[in-house]
């Protein structure tokens, strides 16, 4: 898969959870995003959310959406999925990671966890 835009991603938001609704909104602000071009499989994905979340609350952040996230994540099998993030740190101290699936695009979970402008989610506080 090519680089996505924001239009495209905008466009693949069919969920309502709230977390979903928060991140849509902060991309339709601004927010910087990214999504991985390349898919993992969704059992992968999975344990690296369980960790991360794990993680992250041991520091102390609040995390919100992951039950649900976890849930739809074990519901696509298999299916090699994408990974992307929106990043909304510097306005209101959130950082959405989102899990999509890629044959149509199509976000199919999001997690929602506050952080600092500071604070690297890539190494480990998502």
């Amino acid at each position: 898969m090519n680089e996505v835009s924001a239009s495209e991603l905008l466009a693949a938001w069919e969920s309502g959870s709230e977390v979903s609704v928060q991140a849509r909104n902060a991309l339709l602000s601004g927010a910087h995003f990214k999504v991985w071009p390349d898919p993992v499989p969704a059992p992968r994905l999975r344990g690296i959310l369980r960790r991360r979340v794990t993680a992250t609350q041991r520091r102390g952040r609040p995390v919100v959406g992951a039950t649900e996230c976890l849930a739809s994540l074990a519901e696509m099998g298999e299916q090699g999925l994408l990974m992307g993030y929106v990043d909304e740190r510097e306005r209101a101290g959130h950082w959405f990671q989102l899990y999509l699936d890629p044959h149509p695009l199509k976000v199919i979970g999001c997690v929602k966890v506050g952080m600092s402008p500071g604070d690297d989610p890539v190494t480990g506080t998502v």
